[in-house]
């Protein structure tokens, strides 16, 4: 039986999770990490969206992702897609590496988006793999403290990474409202 038509609206964030099949490691090594990374990268270039937060756990990821013209299915089709793909020839495996649909949830709000890059950034901190979301190294965390954000564009921050919507519910210099995020999430923890 086929699946049900997902909603979709542009210009909507969506918290969109993915988990691996039978509880495998999605990434196995560094180079896995890295390369699920450039596919994302090349994937917004060819279907435009921008990325507001993410985590890659070994079991699973999360991302905060925005399109304005293309359904977020396409978007992961190409990319679990690709990434099954390489992981199998890699490991010279055969089948799903991913465990059934992503899981996808809407951002209807400006609160709901900061409490949705919250649970990513914080992901690996509350299963005790690290003490501060910013130790974690596959995380937007750590390149939103890094990012340059007195510039139109920082050109160390790769053109898919769009941190304003967690930054635009804040007052003052775009530093301040870095800041403030930066508290504002640390408050639940």
């Amino acid at each position: 039986m086929p699946y049900k038509t997902r909603d979709w609206k542009s210009n909507i964030p969506y918290h969109i999770m993915s988990r691996s099949n039978w509880k495998e490691r999605l990434f196995r090594e560094e180079e896995d990490f890295q390369y699920f990374f450039h596919l994302l990268e090349q994937t917004s270039h060819k279907y435009p969206f921008q990325l507001n937060s993410f985590i890659f756990m070994q079991t699973h990821f999360h991302m905060l992702i925005k399109s304005d013209n293309l359904h977020y299915s396409h978007i992961m089709y190409t990319v679990k897609k690709q990434y099954a793909e390489y992981y199998n020839r890699k490991y010279t495996l055969r089948g799903h590496l991913f465990d059934k649909r992503f899981i996808v949830k809407p951002a209807y709000s400006q609160r709901t988006i900061l409490i949705m890059s919250r649970y990513i950034h914080y992901n690996p901190v509350e299963i005790n793999l690290v003490r501060k979301p910013e130790d974690y190294k596959w995380s937007s965390y750590p390149l939103l403290l890094k990012a340059d954000l007195n510039v139109e564009k920082d050109l160390h921050l790769p053109s898919f990474i769009d941190f304003k919507p967690l930054l635009n519910p804040f007052k003052g210099t775009n530093n301040e409202k870095r800041k403030k995020y930066i508290q504002w999430c640390s408050k639940a923890y």
